[in-house]
């Protein structure tokens, strides 16, 4: 039968030859369909850049789908989807590190003094609510649980010996 290429952005294998080959990657549909899946990855403001210019597709919206599929020249994004964008920049942008020119990586200074800011103080009054564990309703009739099986709460960590694990 001989070899056969495959094509993940088209879905379909066919003859590997040169000519087939060369035919197929030079096709309109495996170039739309490339441009597609590498469009999935893009970046959120470079979407909401090209998203937010464009007419919302009324067939999309009325209907649901569109004939022409991410090929449209309209916008298949809702106003939700907009504002979801429009947050997802906002904190990305918000929460951006200083990048050096020199090297591209942020500067280690500005990792530091993040850290630290961020970080909760060992003085700080808030209390922490300890998750509740409550013994299953299966489980009252039987006192004497191994250690393993006891309810979580800090006290019972304060007090645990090792030795009667079982």
């Amino acid at each position: 039968m001989g070899k056969r290429y495959y094509c993940a952005y088209c879905d379909r294998s066919f003859k590997d030859d040169p000519e087939a080959r060369k035919k197929h990657l030079s096709s309109l549909q495996h170039a739309q369909n490339r441009t597609d899946h590498y469009n999935m990855f893009k970046d959120p403001e470079v979407i909401l850049k090209e998203e937010s210019s464009k007419i919302p597709c009324k067939w999309y919206l009325n209907v649901g789908e569109c004939a022409f599929g991410l090929g449209c020249r309209y916008s298949h994004y809702t106003p939700p989807m907009i504002w979801e964008l429009q947050r997802l920049v906002a904190i990305r942008n918000k929460s951006k590190l200083h990048v050096t020119p020199e090297n591209g990586w942020p500067n280690p200074d500005d990792i530091i003094k993040e850290f630290f800011e961020n970080s909760t103080s060992p003085n700080s009054t808030d209390d922490f609510s300890y998750p509740t564990w409550h013994r299953p309703l299966e489980l009252h009739n039987y006192p004497m649980l191994p250690p393993s099986l006891w309810p979580i709460v800090p006290e019972n960590l304060a007090n645990i010996t090792f030795r009667e694990w079982g």
